[in-house]
């Protein structure tokens, strides 16, 4: 008898945290690769530092959640290919066979890049990544990773349209935990998130979906950006809006990018509801996790909406 789905924001968290075979990703890398392990170090969920006792540099082993697709995590590839290939300040895929499967799970190897102390680095890093991220959105896209793309990878493969849709799944698979009573503020939720602005129709461009400080490298030459799952194509200020939420990097890293891209007045006029849908995003995931929250989360979304649009204007007219 086939086992009955797994309800959408259960899957998600199966996604985002479950992975299978760590323990023996060490022998399944030396055997690939010819290479001797001396040590596995979580960096992050499914993201390991891999230190090597063959005199090799570091490794990172990026294992994806076994409802990745493979050729997902082929387009991933082709995105560092193609950056490699130009020179782009990006991590650069392991040799030729960089993506293997381990247990069913996509898993794409590249070299560590080492970051270094503050002292030398370039001044005004956030302001040099908002540039990097500029000249990004001027690219081609690669033909192997011309996707739809900007949602965070943990929630969905797609846009933020994509990721407010894939949202409003979890809603629906966690209202049958509502609390009695709760029914009024879980529809408010819910509402919000229908009405929430996802980018469609704004400028689109060759994306990194998280150009965040987490997952840049600082280095003498500038930053590097590393995780690129899931990149492609996508509106472009939609793909910024988790950088641009910051309270400390995000005027440097918009002065940064401003160098190299102007907003177009639709961008800026939409700044502030993309900022909404960020943080609305964050504030759902919390909410399944809690059904029992409902009534406290619904009373904090009009000041949510209005932290959002000071935040735009302080960032337009800063």
């Amino acid at each position: 008898m086939p086992m009955p789905p797994v309800p959408a924001f259960d899957a998600l968290l199966q996604r985002m945290y479950r992975r299978e075979g760590v323990e023996a990703l060490p022998a399944h890398l030396e055997k690939t690769y010819g290479i001797s392990v001396t040590k596995i170090s979580r960096l992050d969920v499914g993201v390991f530092r891999v230190d090597r006792g063959d005199q090799g540099t570091p490794l990172v082993a990026r294992l994806f959640p076994a409802a990745r697709s493979h050729a997902a995590a082929e387009g991933d590839l082709a995105v560092l290919r193609h950056l490699a290939g130009i020179g782009f300040p990006a991590e650069r895929p392991f040799g030729d066979g960089a993506l293997t499967s381990h247990e069913g799970q996509a898993l794409l190897v590249t070299e560590f890049v080492r970051q270094v102390a503050k002292p030398k680095r370039p001044a005004y890093p956030i302001v040099s990544l908002g540039a990097t991220i500029g000249r990004l959105h001027g690219l081609t896209v690669p033909a192997g990773a011309d996707r739809p793309a900007g949602a965070l990878h943990h929630f969905a493969e797609g846009t933020m349209a994509d990721e407010l849709r894939a949202v409003a799944g979890w809603l629906d698979s966690v209202e049958a935990r509502v609390p009695s009573g709760g029914g009024g503020a879980f529809d408010a939720v819910r509402t919000a998130v229908a009405a929430a602005d996802g980018g469609d129709g704004l400028p689109e461009a060759f994306v990194h979906p998280d150009p965040v400080p987490k997952n840049v490298i600082f280095t003498a030459d500038g930053p590097v950006l590393v995780d690129w799952t899931s990149a492609g194509r996508g509106p472009r200020l939609a793909s910024m809006t988790f950088m641009l939420k910051s309270g400390w990097a995000a005027g440097p890293f918009l002065k940064g990018y401003a160098r190299v891209v102007s907003l177009t007045d639709d961008e800026r006029d939409r700044l502030a509801g993309l900022l909404f849908s960020r943080r609305l995003v964050d504030l759902v995931f919390r909410l399944c996790r809690a059904p029992e929250t409902v009534t406290a989360t619904a009373k904090k979304l009009p000041a949510l909406r209005r932290d959002s649009e000071a935040k735009a204007h302080a960032l337009l007219n800063g």
